[in-house]
């Protein structure tokens, strides 16, 4: 009989506090949820040894055989160079060191359909409290690769479909368009009561800036209502999404 999967939840990283916190929170719901399996987190940055080293030595330190399946689980949230580069030359790291562990590494977790059903709920949600909003704006961190915005892109065609006609607009900290860029397009919309909704999952730096970027433009603009929502990892449709990726894994 073999032994269960060991899964490894792999997230961006990050020394940031509030990072930490947040991450180490949603490593203990998805603990809970998937008991007794054995569940870590392991950061691509942030770390003072790398990720495959980080992986290597709790595999060392809990497999007395070879026999246990292991599965990481991609916290990223599409097909940028994390997810295309480093993640494979890491997965080919390990086995080179472990030559007899079946290793999988799952899509990146920004592409489970559970996630556009957060979208949606987060929308839906506003609506129900009668809040009047233009037009929302998606924000995610972006990539030198085209993969990621076409990913973001093709979701929010499937998202208007269900959502009655609200304007989604994309922005990006990374690569165009930014920010400023969305909010001027959606003011020569007139649309300028407008939530921004961050595509990434914990807070941290990128969130704080963010957050820098919604006041300056408020000030820039007095007329522009502009608010912000928390990033998504408190979701019940992100746990929800993990679990069934695991799941799907170890089924394989």
């Amino acid at each position: 009989m073999s032994s269960p999967p060991l899964v490894f939840l792999v997230c961006h990283g990050s020394r940031d506090p509030e990072y930490q916190q947040a991450a180490a929170d949603l490593l203990a719901r998805v603990r809970q949820q998937l008991a007794p399996q054995v569940v870590e987190l392991v950061q691509l940055e942030g770390k003072s040894l790398g990720l495959a080293e980080q992986i290597h030595r709790y595999l060392a330190a809990r497999l007395p055989r070879c026999d246990n399946p292991v599965v990481l689980v991609s916290l990223f949230m599409g097909r940028g160079a994390h997810v295309e580069e480093d993640l494979p030359a890491v997965l080919e790291e390990l086995r080179a060191r472990w030559p007899c562990l079946k290793l999988l590494l799952t899509p990146p977790i920004g592409q489970h359909p559970a996630l556009l059903d957060l979208v949606a709920a987060r929308v839906a949600a506003a609506q129900q409290l009668g809040e009047l909003i233009h037009a929302w704006i998606l924000f995610g961190h972006g990539s030198r690769l085209p993969g990621f915005a076409a990913q973001l892109q093709a979701e929010i065609q499937a998202l208007k479909q269900h959502l009655l006609g609200i304007p989604i607009h994309l922005a990006f900290a990374a690569q165009p368009p930014t920010l400023e860029t969305t909010v001027v397009h959606c003011l020569r919309l007139s649309q300028y009561r407008l939530r921004v909704l961050p595509f990434f999952l914990f807070p941290g730096s990128l969130l704080r800036s963010l957050q820098d970027q919604v006041q300056r433009l408020r000030r820039q603009w007095p007329l522009l209502q502009l608010e912000l929502e928390p990033p998504l990892w408190r979701d019940p449709q992100l746990l929800q999404a993990i679990v069934e990726t695991v799941r799907t894994a170890c089924s394989r």
